[in-house]
């Protein structure tokens, strides 16, 4: 499976190929790379137009390449209608949320306290490798590169049911931001080339709906509860993430890439939350301070790096971690 639209000439190393599908992409990867001087060739089979780019010019051809996707890169919901029904929709679950907020019944007709309950969540990541938040090792073609993850955050609202005998049904509508630190280190032996360098932060954001199940035991101090909840959720990505460095020595200077994908546009995370709440009473705020844990059912995203010099080029990929876990804290807004 290839996962990018180039690779090294399977019939004579000297070159590189570039491979396009839309007529478009191809003429204006064209028109760049004579605007910049990089020779080529030029061969169209089965509907695939294909560049053949010497070695010794692949790092402008890499750029060319880059560009002409970054051109024409399309909106993460082609659709105008689509567009602002995802705005409709959102505001839809927030006019929800605020609604049950407001119509709720109050303490006096329910023993158990508000049967609706309005959240609002702030999360921080934080790594621990117990839990599943591990650094994602990518490599091959002499390099090695470490994507260690970050305080990441979450913000969100969250609408809670009370159900009988301390049961809860909930959902609510969350921002999530992932952090990795990259250090990508490239090895050569017969050339002599041994580097490592730190990479600019790789931020990915992403929306997600969670629908979790739960429940709730009474403490016997100061009007305390344990919660502990579990479910699913949709999250999908804004977009897909690059970054990349210039690295400029006293000896031949070097591009840095790493590129984050992903798999699917909506992945489905497993969702589990245990702390500790105090509940809205009269016009007094509650309050939640727990312990969060998330990972997404199968490979959802994809880590890929590149390092090159010249005609000296590497290129390694792996499938990225994506396990979150961290502090939860929410304020309980009263009837």
């Amino acid at each position: 499976m290839r996962w990018v639209n180039h690779y090294t000439h399977p019939g004579d190393t000297r070159y590189r190929v570039f491979e396009f599908r839309e007529a478009h992409y191809a003429s204006r990867f064209q028109e760049r790379c004579e605007d910049a001087g990089v020779p080529f060739e030029r061969h169209e089979e089965d509907g695939v137009t294909m560049f053949g780019v010497p070695n010794s010019h692949v790092s402008p051809a890499m750029k060319a390449n880059h560009l002409v996707y970054a051109e024409f890169r399309a909106h993460f919901i082609p659709h105008r209608g689509w567009r602002y029904g995802l705005l409709v929709f959102t505001a839809s679950v927030l006019a929800l949320a605020l609604l049950g907020w407001l119509t709720s019944t109050s303490a006096n007709a329910q023993p158990d306290g508000l049967p609706w309950e309005l959240d609002v969540v702030a999360r921080v990541h934080v790594p621990n490798s117990v839990l599943g938040m591990e650094p994602t090792i990518v490599q091959g073609q002499g390099i090695m590169a470490y994507w260690n993850p970050r305080y990441g955050s979450e913000l969100g609202l969250r609408i809670h049911r009370r159900l009988k005998d301390g049961w809860t049904l909930g959902g609510g509508l969350e921002w999530v931001r992932r952090e990795h630190a990259l250090v990508l280190a490239y090895s050569n032996d017969s050339l002599g080339i041994q580097t490592q360098d730190t990479l600019p932060s790789m931020r990915s954001l992403s929306y997600r709906i969670p629908v979790l199940a739960g429940i709730r035991v009474p403490l016997s101090w100061s009007g305390l509860e344990l919660q502990a909840s579990g479910g699913l959720g949709l999250e999908w990505k804004t977009s897909e993430t690059v970054v990349s460095q210039l690295v400029q020595t006293g000896g031949a200077d070097h591009i840095l890439q790493a590129y984050q994908g992903r798999s699917r546009f909506v992945t489905v995370p497993v969702l589990a939350e245990v702390g500790v709440q105090r509940a809205a009473k009269d016009d007094r705020p509650g309050w939640y301070v727990g312990w969060f844990w998330s990972s997404p059912l199968g490979r959802d995203a994809w880590a890929e790096n590149t390092w090159q010099s010249g005609s000296v080029s590497g290129l390694a990929r792996n499938w990225l971690n994506l396990v979150v876990t961290g502090m939860d804290v929410r304020l309980v807004l009263p009837e």
